[in-house]
């Protein structure tokens, strides 16, 4: 996981795009969909999209998508998926500007904690890799929604490190940790972030009183 890459290489390394965690790859949109439990369309406008299958190419989703939001302008659904299709394409400020429109018009939305931190990553990536500042904020308000959302406190554990908090680093990698099974490689990469963590926290100079 990126968080673990991180921690174990050169400080001054920037963050970079995490791995989804338990998300289904972006060429099965219409079950990522289901997965997130919208279901913004109704019937006629959702057979009148598209099929966004796997075999399908990524411009005719993104094509498809742009026309039903064209079409449908508070579909938030359509909004977040061509979102994702921005973020994979490095299109990051396009990427934000479709996570903030779709968590300001669907309060749905808003209650998913993996939307706001998708909006995070797309932040921080526009922001030149740093999550320093509002996604740091935004990685908070998905923990608020979920305190145990994987890819949250892996961000999380990512911020805290970039800020010198190593200490809260741990803490937040070891709360991930805990929901990977033993045998998981993830298990053991985070661990050894761990305890480069830890190590970093020791050495660390207390706070200014």
């Amino acid at each position: 996981m990126a968080a673990a890459r991180m921690a174990m290489q050169a400080e001054g390394r920037r963050w970079r795009l995490p791995r989804r965690w338990g998300l289904p790859a972006l060429a099965g949109a219409l079950a990522l969909a289901a997965w997130l439990g919208w279901r913004a369309l109704a019937p006629a406008a959702e057979a009148e999209l598209p099929p966004l299958a796997a075999d399908s190419a990524a411009d005719t989703r993104y094509e498809a998508l742009a026309q039903q939001i064209a079409r449908y302008p508070r579909d938030a659904r359509a909004r977040v998926l061509k979102a994702r299709m921005d973020l994979r394409a490095e299109r990051f400020d396009l990427a934000v500007a479709g996570y903030r429109q779709a968590l300001e018009m669907a309060p749905k939305v808003a209650r998913d904690a993996g939307v706001w931190v998708e909006l995070a990553e797309a932040l921080g990536l526009a922001q030149g890799g740093r999550l320093a500042g509002e996604p740091t904020a935004l990685i908070a308000r998905a923990l608020g929604l979920d305190a145990d959302h994987p890819q949250a406190l892996d961000l999380a554990g990512s911020a805290a490190w970039e800020a010198g908090d190593f200490a809260g680093a741990a803490t937040h990698w070891r709360r991930l940790r805990a929901r990977l099974a033993p045998g998981d490689t993830r298990h053991t990469e985070l661990s050894a972030a761990i305890v480069r963590a830890e190590q970093r926290a020791r050495l660390a100079l207390p706070p200014p009183r």
